[in-house]
């Protein structure tokens, strides 16, 4: 098929990595792990990365030894022998198994008997849509260093040649052994696409859309982690001022940003380094306005000194003790004037008054009776009420007229001047004393302004101290002057009041500030300050320049990530040409070959046809079910599902028209009988014409094989891969010995009679009488083949699904002698094995082996005299 140099043509456009991914792709059919690996790393290299392995991969450019060519009618290629394998499982390397050139090779071999070892050689050494892995023996210590190998002999139209064939990575078969066709369960998975599990397309296709999506998909989430993963946050380095020079370096940080220019801006000099350190002095020394400003503030904390002494001394001054001692005067004064009034009083009343009449307690008594009555039990009327009927509002009886004139000459008098101002001298006096008592002289002075006024005059901090302990000593003499009314000896100071020099102290601070603000050079400043800005920026990026370089690399990284990742997504141009591709080579004549497969496998319910789900690339040779309201992989059983893949296979070789041998490893598996007779026919018609190669361990296939050979008049050649005490792989010529017929079992019986009759002793011990049971067990199933083979002619034979009437003119009618030897023989038998449990007292004797070859003889005797009847 064309398709094949299409592709070969367009795959030389491809980037080297892409053309190495599609190189093993079609070499192994998958890609493992380490091949993924390293598609990755090349795919990096091609976009500016340095490999992360060692040895670092290398691209194998993509060309026609590599990809698995369609066997083609040029050249007819056929093996003669598979030998010399090693490393291959435990198979050992001396056996040789050989293939007849034209016609079907039959190699049966059950389960675990080193079978498909040999099968997976052959896979992995011509073509097949799944080549699969030939694994080392997993039993040996160095496993993981072995690699499997083998020779393989062939022909090349007639010409005798042989290959090497390694599992070492990167080994390339000879590229005649692709004309092999190779098909098993894991080819039938491969013909039968995941997604549409009954549609078909060639490998070609196939191994396009694994490049494509099947790459992207495998290769897009480590690639995304890794950029993830990166240290590309620019964030912590916006601390270096972009409109510097350092910051012009470096600013916007970026996979381009020239970290030469930037680590030359980054180094400072050794007078760049003390310029930086002394820059910030200088700039506080050019600029007055902070110091201007801590000269104001430490004005307004002398100040705030100053009122603080004023206030202090202001409790204790002389005029606040002349105005103390005032008011005490003033009260006695007034309290003596009260007294006189109250004697008045006293005088004019006919009935002697209550000491203290008139008096200070008495007066609040008399004034609190005035507002009860006015504000509560009289509040339309003057106080006192006299009038008919009134009450005293303090004992709450009628008024007589001697009490209506007590009540009124009372008023007049506590509304005389004396009383009043009695009381209201009082009323000065405790508050005069409520102050006193509460009166604080107290006043903080900071170390920081002590030492500071300290400097300005020396002295003054212990004349503030001396003028504190004088302003307390003032205030304790006149607590003490107020509560004893004895004011002599007030405490004088012991030195002047020291506000007035703090104060000037406060003034020359603010002409400083003032002087300092005046002196301002802005030029001179700003350059400083420039300067110092520049300097440190550098320093910053001096100290973040090693963290920068590795966001720098980041970012550069990503920038090669992301364009891997374009690349490696960049799939659309691969899903047009295997679209182009579909729509040119599944064409119907191919569906029409299928299809003729199809009824040779006796599936005439299925049709296959093209059909195309409109996407790219999408185009299919598909199973069709016109009556069927499901998906054909939703209705189609397993079985009809492989039976698919098989009309695939054989259309696909039809349509190449190859000549070349194929290869079936296990063709059936879990197959009903028709189908199974179905496939078996199939490929006896094949080996007709070509080359067959068939692996099998089903032996009811394997009886349906030799059986369709003999009807159609064909000689398979029959190997047997056999597990020996010493392990899997070993072949023998024939048939294995549990399906040979009664000849070639008569041959073993002989030789296995030497080997017994070697080793007997007499008396016979248990050693001797389990092998003359043995001997007797199988030939006891010799009888039956005979039977089988002989008498009925293999009409009825086991493994065999059906009767073979064809042959039932050959069937024999045994006579009563024969029939009575057979008896014989098979009950003489039946005695000896360990199948048959004996009485215990019977004590039998065991055989000799001089009767055991009799026996054999007899049986032999008895079938060669039967078919010499038959004629």
């Amino acid at each position: 098929m064309a398709i094949y140099e299409d592709v070969l043509a367009w795959a030389e456009r491809l980037p080297p990595w892409r053309q190495d991914a599609l190189r093993r792709l079609c070499a192994q059919g998958k890609w493992d792990d380490g091949d993924l690996s390293e598609i990755l790393d090349l795919a990096k290299q091609h976009h500016g990365m340095d490999s992360a392995l060692d040895p670092p991969p290398r691209p194998i450019p993509f060309a026609e030894d590599h990809f698995p060519a369609e066997a083609n009618q040029d050249a007819i290629v056929v093996l003669t022998s598979l030998h010399t394998l090693v490393n291959v499982g435990k198979i050992p390397s001396d056996q040789t198994l050989d293939f007849q050139s034209q016609g079907l090779t039959i190699a049966y071999g059950g389960n675990g008997t080193g079978k498909s070892g040999y099968a997976r050689v052959l896979k992995q050494a011509c073509r097949a849509r799944s080549p699969g892995i030939v694994y080392a023996n997993a039993y040996d210590p160095n496993f993981s260093q072995l690699t499997p190998s083998a020779t393989i002999a062939f022909e090349l139209d007639g010409t005798p040649d042989q290959a090497l064939w390694s599992g070492q990575r990167g080994h390339v078969p000879r590229a005649e052994l692709r004309g092999i066709s190779v098909f098993d369960g894991d080819c039938a998975r491969h013909y039968l696409q995941a997604r549409e599990t009954a549609t078909f397309q060639p490998v070609a296709l196939t191994y396009l859309q694994q490049l494509a999506n099947g790459l992207n998909q495998a290769l897009r989430p480590q690639l995304l982690a890794e950029i993830a993963g990166l240290a590309v946050d620019v964030m912590p380095f916006n601390v270096i001022p972009a409109e510097t020079d350092a910051g012009r370096a470096v600013h916007p940080i970026s996979a381009a940003t020239d970290l030469v220019r930037a680590r030359t801006v980054a180094a400072l000099t050794v007078d760049e380094q003390a310029e930086l350190a002394r820059l910030p002095q200088a700039i506080s020394e050019a600029d007055p306005t902070a110091k201007a400003t801590l000269l104001d503030n430490a004005a307004t904390q002398v100040y705030d000194l100053v009122n603080a002494m004023a206030t202090a001394a202001g409790v204790v001054s002389d005029d606040a003790i002349d105005a103390g001692q005032l008011a005490h005067r003033t009260l006695l004064e007034a309290e003596a004037a009260e007294r006189a009034a109250s004697g008045l009083l006293q005088a004019e009343d006919a009935t002697p008054l209550l000491p203290g009449t008139g008096q200070g307690l008495w007066a609040l008594l008399f004034n609190a009776a005035r507002d009860y009555s006015t504000g509560a039990a009289y509040t339309d009327q003057a106080f006192p009420v006299t009038g008919e009927g009134a009450q005293c509002v303090l004992c709450q009886q009628e008024l007589t007229q001697a009490t209506k004139d007590r009540l009124q000459r009372f008023d007049r008098y506590v509304r005389d001047t004396a009383s009043g101002a009695a009381q209201a001298a009082r009323t000065s006096w405790q508050q005069l004393l409520r102050d006193v008592g509460h009166a604080t002289v107290a006043f903080t002075v900071s170390q920081v302004i002590s030492d500071s006024l300290q400097e300005r005059i020396e002295t003054l901090p212990n004349e503030i101290r001396i003028f504190q302990e004088d302003l307390l000593s003032r205030l304790e003499w006149l607590r003490t002057a107020v509560a004893n009314g004895k004011w002599q000896d007030r405490p004088t100071y012991r030195g002047a009041d020291p506000a007035d020099s703090i104060r000037q102290i406060a003034d020359n601070l603010r002409v400083e500030a003032t002087t300092l603000r005046a002196n301002l050079n802005t030029e001179v400043l700003a350059a400083k300050r420039l300067r110092l800005k520049e300097l440190d920026a550098r320093r910053l990026l001096s100290e973040h320049i090693d963290s920068i370089a590795h966001v720098v690399g980041s970012l550069g990284v990503k920038a090669k990530l992301e364009k891997c990742l374009e690349d490696i997504g960049n799939t659309r141009p691969i899903t047009q040409v295997a679209g182009q591709l579909a729509k040119t080579y599944l064409s119907e004549a191919l569906a029409g070959r299928v299809n003729d497969e199809l009824r040779k496998l006796d599936l005439y319910h299925i049709r296959a046809g093209v059909r195309s789900t409109g996407d790219v690339g999408s185009v299919r040779l598909g199973i069709l079910l016109p009556d069927s309201r499901l998906d054909p992989h939703l209705v189609l059983s397993e079985a009809e599902q492989r039976m698919c893949a098989l009309a695939y296979f054989f259309a696909e070789l039809q349509q190449s028209g190859s000549g070349s041998g194929i290869v079936f490893d296990d063709p059936v598996s879990s197959l009903d009988h028709n189908h199974r007779t179905a496939v078996a026919k199939r490929i006896v018609e094949e080996s007709a014409v070509r080359q067959v190669i068939v692996f099998t361990h089903d032996a009811v296939f394997f009886g349906e094989l030799t059986t369709l050979c003999q009807d159609a008049g064909l000689a398979p050649s029959v190997k047997s891969i056999t597990y020996r005490g010493t392990g899997p792989g070993y072949i023998d010529a024939g048939l294995p010995y549990d399906l040979r017929r009664h000849r070639e079992r008569i041959a073993h019986h002989r030789i296995d009679h030497q080997r017994i009759a070697a080793q007997f002793n007499n008396p016979p011990g248990d050693d001797e009488r389990i092998s003359i049971r043995n001997a007797y067990d199988d030939l006891r199933v010799t009888i039956e083949v005979g039977i089988e083979d002989t008498i009925l002619n293999e009409t009825v034979v086991r493994f065999r699904d059906n009767i073979s009437v064809g042959r039932l003119d050959g069937v024999m009618i045994v006579e009563e002698a024969e029939y009575r030897e057979v008896q014989r023989l098979h009950d003489k038998c039946c005695r000896n094995v360990r199948a048959h449990s004996h009485a215990a007292g019977q004590q039998r004797a065991v055989t000799q082996p001089a009767e055991l070859l009799q026996d054999i003889d007899a049986v032999n005797a008895l079938f060669n005299q039967i078919r010499r009847r038959r004629g």
